[in-house]
């Protein structure tokens, strides 16, 4: 089932790549819309987990929990985007995806940018787990994986 859940999470995750993530997440009626398409695909137990230097674990369940976890990621953004990499197969329904985020805050021009290793963990054809790493080391460690390996994309 490997090649089937690299693909299952290359589809969740194509249109988000490249758009505005902030304006995806913040509008209300296009988070209706997605949900109720994505729904299916996602375990009844779903649950997300964001790593990060300032809160350590945040752990949010299910779909809405997904949408407050990146509200509060975001908040401080005016805008964000996602470059995807590549989709990496790591054994035991585990996906990596080698992300590389950009970031603005209001009001300024710059974009600081940095690159992650989410680990999305598939069990029976549904999204049971995604664990977002925002240092690219850090989930790659999580996934067992090596800071170099990278394929199937």
């Amino acid at each position: 089932m490997s090649r089937e859940d690299v693909e299952l999470v290359q589809r969740l995750l194509e249109p988000y790549e490249h758009a505005d993530i902030a304006a995806a997440f913040r509008d209300e009626a296009g988070w209706a819309a997605s949900n109720a398409v994505a729904a299916s695909v996602y375990a009844p137990d779903f649950e997300c987990i964001f790593v990060r230097d300032d809160v350590g674990r945040a752990t949010y369940s299910g779909r809405d929990g997904l949408r407050a976890a990146w509200l509060d990621w975001l908040g401080p953004w005016a805008r964000y985007r996602t470059e995807i990499e590549d989709f990496i197969d790591a054994g035991e329904g585990r996906v990596v995806v080698l992300t590389r985020d950009y970031a603005r805050r209001e009001g300024m021009e710059a974009e600081v940018h940095f690159e992650g290793a989410p680990v999305w963990t598939v069990r029976n054809g549904r999204v049971a787990r995604v664990e977002f790493y925002m240092n690219r080391a850090e989930g790659l460690a999580a996934a067992g994986l090596g800071a170099g390996r990278g394929e199937l994309r």
